[in-house]
């Protein structure tokens, strides 16, 4: 497990419990989304060190008996309210919350990092969400997550009997359903000029720029940024100005803008270096782009 995050082993640790299992999953983009068990009879201990600030939240299902506690937010003490059988919280972890406990812990936590809540929102092409809405310190009752939660407890005890699979499908169900109902996604109405995750963008152009002397193909591009081809080239145009060919063209002629400036490097080598197909492509194709040709331009930049 790691130290770093607010599930398993590292909140069993700022909530004192010496067992603490927890069920992981990764998203798309390796995001860790985790479900943990915490339990433990000792009716008064705390108040717990705050827990690490980072941009995701904490939801926390009350599987036991009535919680009283006491929560402190950014350092200071927050008005909360008891946590009924069935019940759960919200808590941002970037306000860094802790707790003091008067009765015994019996909960399943959810960690859910804000990164999952774009990911999923950008799957299903709708708003992306700014902000989960809720009250810290105060209860809701929400009968589907309490079902996802209790449904999950039969397996914190033999968790050799489900697969990675599983577990991947229910937390990516949990991810939806927070996003649905604190989050206000609304399905069906897509946002289809929603550009690429900064993630994506990023990978994307890293791609193109080590194979620009090869033949890439928008799939290979799409697969690298987990999309289908149709969507990736929708989204990479929203966020760059320009289709991925067009980039790669580009990208090419900076290469071949930096190569022209040795005196001593042919026009032939240049334009395979920079991965058109022969000379007499990269000469049309530079022409067009820049305006002039590629002789002309080195003969003016030397």
């Amino acid at each position: 497990m790691t130290d770093l995050n607010c599930y398993g082993r590292s909140l069993g640790a700022h909530l004192h419990l010496n067992h603490a299992p927890a069920l992981v999953s990764q998203t798309i983009n390796k995001t860790p989304v985790a479900v943990t068990r915490c339990k433990l009879d000792t009716p008064v201990h705390g108040p717990t060190s705050p827990l690490p600030g980072e941009d995701a939240y904490m939801i926390v299902l009350q599987t036991g008996a009535t919680s009283y506690r006491e929560l402190w937010l950014d350092g200071k003490p927050t008005r909360t309210e008891p946590l009924n059988t069935g019940e759960v919280t919200l808590h941002d972890l970037r306000r860094r919350p802790s707790f003091k406990m008067y009765t015994p812990i019996d909960s399943v936590n959810f960690y859910i990092p804000r990164r999952s809540l774009d990911e999923c929102t950008e799957e299903a092409e709708v708003r992306p969400i700014n902000e989960l809405r809720f009250t810290p310190g105060l209860g809701v009752n929400d009968r589907i997550l309490a079902g996802l939660g209790l449904g999950l407890l039969p397996v914190f005890e033999a968790p050799e009997d489900v697969s990675q699979l599983f577990i991947d499908h229910y937390t990516r169900a949990i991810v939806a359903h927070v996003a649905h109902a604190f989050g206000g996604m609304q399905l069906g109405k897509a946002i289809w000029r929603r550009g690429l995750a900064p993630w994506q963008e990023r990978r994307a152009k890293e791609f193109i720029d080590a194979h620009l002397d090869g033949d890439i193909s928008v799939l290979q591009l799409a697969t690298a940024c987990r999309l289908s081809s149709s969507h990736f080239s929708r989204a990479f145009r929203q966020s760059t100005g320009m289709s991925p060919h067009q980039w790669l063209l580009r990208r090419r002629i900076e290469k071949a803008k930096a190569l022209l400036r040795d005196p001593e490097t042919s026009l032939a080598s240049t334009a395979i270096a920079a991965g058109f197909a022969n000379q007499s492509h990269f000469t049309r194709v530079f022409t067009r782009v820049v305006g002039f040709s590629p002789g002309r331009w080195r003969h003016a930049n030397r």
